[in-house]
């Protein structure tokens, strides 16, 4: 199990659950949390000048091999230019007219974003949730969460804390638990390094919403 667990009950106790687990995260380790889509396991992605102790922890949970780097999530769309780059026109429509969201957007990464942590095609996935909880811990540590589902590679990916496998459970170093979280299953990404954008996942952002915004069909990949 981690070493402190905060269940949140009441405003006061969601205080107290951002500030224990963002002083952890801080420090480069590993946290289990609730946002709008699923339960998920984050880090930052530097501890000092090298990259946290949390990242390469990541890569264990989820026993595969470093292909494909970890979605990441950051606090507002303004962080769109801040870790991508040669954005186009429907990536900032997107992320304007639909974050914050269960809405997950693949674009160039810039400078910002470490290259161990960047896509092996030089991209990254960012997303803004729409949660208190991630929004807390965003705001509090002053810096984007890279982040997974707290589930190994081929298993469901949990939603409530109690789907959590528990030698997931013992590989982190605290968790927020809520038992109201409006966890919704698994972002829908979109791919918007290409024009037309592409549809990479359907989850709980339906390709409708984003065609409207986009004003045509997005492709499927």
């Amino acid at each position: 199990m981690p070493n402190s667990v905060f269940v949140i009950g009441d405003r006061s106790s969601l205080d107290a659950a951002i500030d224990g687990t963002a002083a952890v995260l801080r420090r480069g380790g590993l946290a289990i949390f609730p946002t709008d889509t699923v339960y998920v396991a984050a880090s930052v992605a530097r501890s000092g000048q090298s990259l946290s102790g949390g990242i390469e922890r990541l890569f264990q949970l989820k026993r595969r091999g470093r292909g494909p780097s970890f979605p990441w999530l950051v606090a507002s769309a303004a962080d769109l230019e801040v870790y991508g780059r040669d954005l186009t026109d429907e990536a900032l429509m997107l992320a304007t007219c639909l974050w914050p969201s269960g809405l997950t957007l693949v674009v160039r990464a810039s400078s910002a974003v470490p290259r161990a942590l960047a896509r092996e095609d030089g991209t990254v996935a960012l997303r803004c949730a729409d949660s208190p909880i991630a929004s807390g811990l965003l705001h509090a540590c002053a810096a984007p969460l890279i982040c997974t589902g707290a589930n190994p590679h081929g298993v469901a990916t949990p939603v409530t804390y109690d789907e959590i496998l528990s030698e997931v459970k013992a590989t982190v170093d605290t968790a927020i638990v809520d038992p109201n979280a409006a966890c919704r299953g698994r972002s829908t990404i979109v791919d918007c390094t290409t024009r037309p954008v592409r549809l990479l996942r359907e989850g709980c952002v339906p390709h409708a919403a984003v065609n409207e915004v986009l004003g045509y069909e997005m492709p499927f990949v």
